[in-house]
């Protein structure tokens, strides 16, 4: 059993598409450097996400000044 088969449990990705995406990323071209490859990607994404600004909303009345965000 490979290390990818139990992310195709709940079918949100096809196998053959992680495939072609696990491919394009992987710029050795070695099988079996793709989960240094994978690794690295997932590192790429969640710092991406860390630096994301979110906007603030702001709302003011005479009694209260609220501010919330989609963070």
């Amino acid at each position: 059993m490979s290390v990818w088969d139990e992310m195709f449990e709940d079918d949100e990705l096809s196998k053959h598409d992680f495939e072609i995406w696990l491919d394009s990323i992987n710029e050795s071209g070695d099988p079996e450097r793709d989960e240094e490859y994978y690794n690295k990607e997932m590192i790429k994404q969640e710092e991406s996400m860390k630096h994301a600004e979110y906007p603030e909303v702001v709302v003011q009345s005479g009694d209260y000044t609220m501010t919330y965000s989609n963070n």
